[in-house]
């Protein structure tokens, strides 16, 4: 008499789905991994803002700080357009705050104020845009997530797309969107306020602290909330209910 898994088709075995040793691992859709995230997250931010805070103190002013630092995240999004013909988002987004830095401080004749909480306004705009995209077909954050974990592979793109039609897949989205949105003007306001309380030295040196603190906390709020939801609705609805790209090209 054959095996449980050989009569009944309908039986699930328990050895793991073997990956032949030149093929890719299997790429499921969600939240993009730190690993996925690390050239863009480095050469899109962190090396732009390291050279900010290091040229500050040694350049004429703050706008000339500015464009030194913000030449970095132009280059990789450059880079990475010739490279992959997408526009990378955090170097996207940190370049616009550059941008947005350097008019306010041509423009306001370098009040130190307003250099300390230029990047609350801002992050302040950042999140009241994802609360109001909730009102749209689709939330901001379901966007950002797809650019960042699918990139530009229709495949991948495909099954992102999918997520939004799971059971409560709409849900999910808007849930870490609200999150993004009400975390961000929250930083945006204790941001001014320590602007308003501390001197520039010790702002200077609290505030990347502050930063990363809210964007870490959202971010792991973000990855935790998705792995939560899918523990609970995959033994309602079966373990093949999360789409899958089986690409069959060889692993790098």
């Amino acid at each position: 008499m054959g095996s449980t898994a050989e009569t009944n088709p309908c039986a699930v075995s328990d050895r793991p789905e073997e990956v032949p040793e030149n093929e890719a691992p299997a790429w499921e859709p969600g939240a993009p991994s730190l690993r996925a995230m690390a050239p863009s997250v480095v050469g899109g931010a962190i090396v732009p803002l390291a050279a900010y805070y290091l040229v500050r103190s040694h350049v004429h002013g703050d706008a000339v700080a500015l464009a030194i630092a913000g030449a970095f995240p132009a280059a990789w999004i450059a880079f990475e357009w010739v490279r992959r013909r997408r526009i990378d988002p955090i170097g996207a987004i940190v370049l616009f705050g550059f941008i947005a830095g350097l008019i306010a401080s041509v423009a306001l004749g370098g009040n130190a104020f307003v250099l300390k909480a230029r990047d609350s306004a801002f992050t302040a705009l950042f999140g009241l845009a994802c609360l109001g995209s909730l009102g749209a077909s689709r939330p901001m954050m379901f966007f950002i997530g797809r650019a960042l974990s699918a990139g530009d592979d229709p495949e991948k793109i495909q099954a992102f797309n999918q997520l939004w039609e799971l059971p409560n897949g709409d849900r999910v989205f808007k849930v870490i969107t609200v999150t993004w949105g009400v975390g961000l003007v929250c930083e945006a306001g204790l941001r001014v306020v320590l602007a308003v309380v501390l001197a520039t030295g010790p702002f200077l040196a609290v505030s990347p602290v502050l930063g990363g603190i809210f964007y870490g906390g959202l971010f792991a709020f973000t990855v935790w909330y998705s792995k939560t939801i899918r523990r609970r609705v995959e033994p309602v609805h079966g373990d093949g209910l999360y789409p899958v790209v089986r690409s069959g090209r060889p692993a790098p």
